[in-house]
C-alpha cells in the first residue's frame, strides 16, 4: 500500500463486520487542489478507504491466508461533504461469501455520508506472491491499528512504556 487511508481498528467479527476510523486532517495533500479555499475529501478517497477496510476484514477472516482483489464496485452513493477535522467512520458487511460481496458505509458524526458495495476475487496468499506480500502489509497495518494512541505515545518520544 502506497497511501493508508484507513487510521484506526475499532471493531472486527472475522468473517462478518469491520469497522475502522479515518481523521480527515486539513494537512493532506489532496487538499492543496481539491479545492482551495473550500476543501473537500475525494470521493474517490473515500471509497479507498472503504476498500482498505474490506481488504483487512477479508485477511483477518482467511487468516492471512487468503487477500481480496477489489473486483467491481457498484452502488456508490455520497450524501454529504466530507471536510478536514471530520472523522469518517467506516463500517463494512459481508454480504456474500462466493464471491465476497460486502456493504460499506461511511459516516461523519452519525451522520451518512458515504455508501456502496464491493465485490472481491480472493487469492491465495502464497510465498513468493504479490498476494503474500500484501497479506503481509495488511497483517502489519492491522497490528497497528489496534494498538491504542496511549501505547504508541511513549514509542514516539523514545521512552520505554
Amino acid at each position: 500500500m502506497r497511501f493508508v487511508f484507513v487510521d484506526r481498528l475499532v471493531a472486527v467479527e472475522p468473517g462478518h463486520r469491520i469497522e475502522t476510523l479515518k481523521n480527515v486532517s486539513a494537512t493532506e495533500d489532496v487538499f492543496t487542489d481539491h479545492f482551495p479555499g473550500y476543501p473537500l475529501l475525494p470521493g474517490a478517497l473515500i471509497v479507498e478507504a472503504l476498500a482498505e477496510a474490506a481488504e483487512l476484514l477479508i485477511a483477518i477472516s482467511h487468516d492471512w491466508r487468503e487477500v481480496g482483489r477489489l473486483a467491481r464496485l457498484s452502488r456508490a452513493s455520497f450524501r454529504h461533504f466530507v471536510r478536514p477535522g471530520d472523522q469518517l467512520r467506516l463500517r463494512c458487511e459481508v454480504r456474500a461469501s462466493d464471491p465476497c460481496v460486502l456493504a460499506a458505509t461511511a459516516e461523519v458524526d452519525g451522520r451518512r455520508v458515504a455508501t456502496a458495495t464491493l465485490e472481491y476475487a480472493l487469492e491465495p496468499a502464497r510465498p513468493g506472491t504479490e498476494a503474500f506480500a500484501r497479506a503481509a502489509r495488511l497483517a502489519t497495518l492491522a497490528r497497528e491499528l489496534r494498538r491504542s494512541p496511549l501505547d504508541l505515545a511513549p514509542a514516539a518520544r523514545g521512552m520505554a512504556p
